[in-house]
Parts: C-alpha cells; sequence; structure tokens
C-alpha cells in the first residue's frame, strides 16, 4: 500500500509540475503560448523626426504667423511575436495576438515621480491591431504624450522662463492584448523624453 501511494503522490507532482511548464507567462500578465518583444521604441517630435529620443515642445509656435499651438507627440513601437515552442514550423491561426491598450508613465532619474508635479500624469490608450506570430517587425503607433499634459504642470512652466527649462524622462509603454485563444499577453518598452519650449524654424 506504500508503494502504491508513492506511486500516486508522484504522479500527482508530475502533473502539477507539467502544467506549470505549460504555462509559458511574460511577467505575471501573460499566459499565451506565444511571446511579445519590443525591439524598439521611437518618438515623432513637432517636425515629423523619427528618434530614439523624444524632444517634446512643450509649445509649438508658427514661425510664420506666431501662432502657437499644443500638439500631441507620438510614438512607434517596433514588436516582434514568436512562439515559445522552437520546433514549431506553423504557427497556429489562434497564436495571432490582438493589442488592445497601453499605458503610458514617465519617471524620472532623480526618484521625484509625483503626478502633476514632477513628472506628467500617465494614461491609457485604446489600439487595435493584429500580430502574427512570424518572427517580423510589426509597427504600432501610439500617443505618446498628449497635448492636454501640456497644459498642466509640470509641463506649462516650461513655457516661461524659469530655474528648470527642460524637463528630462523615461516613458514606459506598456501593451496589453491576448491572442486568439483569449490568453492575455503583455509587453513593456521605455524611450527616453525630453521635454523643453523648442525654438520652432521652418
Amino acid at each position: 500500500m506504500r508503494i502504491k501511494s508513492l506511486y500516486i503522490f508522484l504522479a500527482l507532482v508530475l502533473g502539477i509540475s507539467l502544467s506549470f511548464y505549460g504555462c509559458n507567462k511574460i511577467s505575471d500578465e501573460s499566459t499565451s503560448a506565444v511571446k511579445l518583444v519590443i525591439t524598439r521604441i521611437t518618438g515623432v517630435n513637432w517636425t515629423g523626426d523619427e528618434n530614439s529620443v523624444l524632444e517634446s515642445d512643450v509649445l509649438v509656435e508658427n514661425p510664420d504667423t506666431g501662432e502657437t499651438t499644443v500638439q500631441n507627440d507620438y510614438g512607434n513601437a517596433y514588436i516582434v511575436s514568436y512562439p515559445y515552442n522552437p520546433n514549431e514550423d506553423t504557427p497556429s491561426f489562434y497564436e495571432n495576438v490582438q493589442l488592445k491598450e497601453y499605458h503610458v508613465s514617465y519617471v524620472r532619474s532623480d526618484g521625484r515621480n509625483q503626478e502633476g508635479v514632477d513628472v506628467p500624469r500617465s494614461f491609457w490608450g485604446r489600439i487595435s491591431i493584429m500580430i502574427p506570430p512570424d518572427g517580423a517587425e510589426h509597427q504600432v503607433v501610439f500617443v505618446l504624450v498628449r497635448a492636454n499634459a501640456k497644459m498642466e504642470r509640470p509641463l506649462v512652466e516650461l513655457r516661461y522662463a524659469s530655474e528648470e527649462k527642460e524637463l528630462e524622462v523615461t516613458a514606459v509603454v506598456e501593451f496589453y492584448g491576448e491572442d486568439l485563444s483569449g490568453h492575455k499577453v503583455y509587453v513593456k518598452g521605455t524611450i527616453p523624453v525630453v521635454f523643453a519650449n523648442y525654438a520652432n524654424k521652418e
């Protein structure tokens, strides 16, 4: 009886171990059989230039008319998806990933991270893009800095002469979605952002 009980115990332990092995998690937010990787994030400034560091202008001035506006700044995330199983020749249709929303927050290197005082407020955004597990880069365009944030502290204070004429932060961008089997998928990346009232020239 003891030997039989031992076999049953070992079988239960093995079953539990295999069940954990089958749940490939990306952080604690994903249970999908595919993995998303952000290869790079770039920012697009008011001139339309794409760079690995976003220079965010808090007040854009038309050099011809002198008219001033505040504008959204956009980001590009280049995302690759591939199956966890390296021996999988043909990915399943159900391993396609649908990204649905994203979250942007900002942090400073000095640890002063109070939203609306030291850094802009974090926000959620909605997207809808399908990413197949084909190992290729897929571009996801999203709002990296909202125009509304440039009308609030601390960015609005950069319009005028002050002790701090620019603000350097790191934008943390998190994408959420699910594969076509309904399993959660999550991936995170970062990009440096420098806020200032840049001189706008033709």
